[in-house]
């Protein structure tokens, strides 16, 4: 196995998913882990390496070779961190995974995850274009993404096919069992294939944290529209969803508004108003409820609001109110 420390790095949320399964689960060796719960927190990150060490350390004290599949399915929103909140509000399950390519790093900086189409199956790639960073590492990431995936919906799922790049652990038969279907190893990348179809699964309700968060941001956005008042019905609301889902384009809030794209532009121009414009200000009053919130950095902020950098989000922030965010923010605190 690998110990090499340019293997990248994983969020402390992520990370503290060992030190809540063994607390639950063996209490004992708990208290004797020689490592430190991390501060949970997307900018607070932990070597692979380390990483590999906690893993390792936990596996010579219990001896059980499904560990990495029991710590997975111990998995909670909070081990997420953003891309946790982010995938919950999605639409479907299709945004979710479009949404876990885009923050990824946010949580599991590793080898870079490539998402592929063939035929009716959607297949999640990562190669070793960083090195191998084990069985253990591997086995918990893949069964963390998908018993997180399964709390997202309310009906059960199970993937087509799970490969992974390491050699066949001796207990191939628990892998099978836990995933639900059949498992490969020895492959040429790590994979989990899910079929098509799977894409289109509406997802549950967010738990009531992460609900309370959208609510807020839908006042917020709503307080200065009288019901029954707004220029073009559903339109606050389709710009925050389409937002949130990551896809703020002219096209994705057309196609929530049940209109064409030409129509949806007239309308506004009727109005003397702008596409870019009405997405620039929805943009801001979701920015200044996370800012206010206090939990993300500027970075994980723009990243969530879908700009292409901290720069375009700072920018645009300031264009709107005439302050900085981090300006806002403080001005907030005090």
């Amino acid at each position: 196995m690998s110990s090499h420390s340019d293997l990248g790095h994983i969020s402390a949320s992520y990370v503290n998913l060992l030190f809540d399964w063994l607390a639950d689960a063996h209490p004992d060796i708990a208290l004797r882990i020689p490592y430190a719960r991390p501060l949970a927190g997307e900018l607070n990150r932990i070597d692979v390496s380390r990483w590999q060490a906690m893993l390792e350390w936990a596996y010579h004290a219990l001896q059980d070779p499904s560990m990495p599949l029991k710590i997975a399915a111990h998995v909670r929103p909070a081990n997420m961190g953003l891309l946790g909140y982010v995938a919950s509000c999605c639409t479907n399950l299709g945004e979710a995974f479009a949404r876990l390519q885009q923050f990824e790093n946010l949580v599991y900086s590793v080898n870079s995850l490539a998402v592929a189409v063939h035929e009716d199956q959607i297949i999640l790639r990562w190669g070793a274009e960083r090195g191998r960073p084990g069985h253990w590492v591997d086995s918990v990431a893949i069964g963390v993404l998908v018993a997180f995936t399964r709390q997202l919906i309310a009906e059960p799922i199970r993937p087509l096919r799970v490969q992974f790049i390491n050699p066949e652990p001796p207990n191939h038969p628990d892998f099978n069992e836990f995933f639900n279907c059949p498992v490969d190893f020895n492959g040429q990348y790590t994979e989990v294939v899910w079929p098509v179809a799977l894409l289109e699964t509406q997802l549950k309700s967010p738990d009531s944290v992460m609900r309370g968060m959208l609510d807020q941001q839908a006042r917020l956005l709503l307080k200065q529209v009288k019901a029954g008042e707004e220029s073009i019905p559903g339109l606050q609301k389709a710009l925050q969803e389409s937002v949130s889902a990551g896809l703020p384009n002219l096209n994705e809030v057309a196609h929530r508004l049940c209109m064409s794209t030409r129509t949806l532009q007239r309308r506004l121009q009727e109005q003397g108003r702008s596409f870019r414009g009405e997405l620039e200000r929805v943009r801001v009053e979701m920015a200044k409820n996370c800012l206010e919130a206090g939990e993300l950095s500027l970075a994980d902020i723009a990243s969530f609001l879908a700009y292409n950098d901290q720069s375009a989000f700072t920018h645009a922030f300031k264009r709107i109110l005439g302050a900085s965010p981090a300006k806002y923010q403080r001005a907030k605190r005090q």
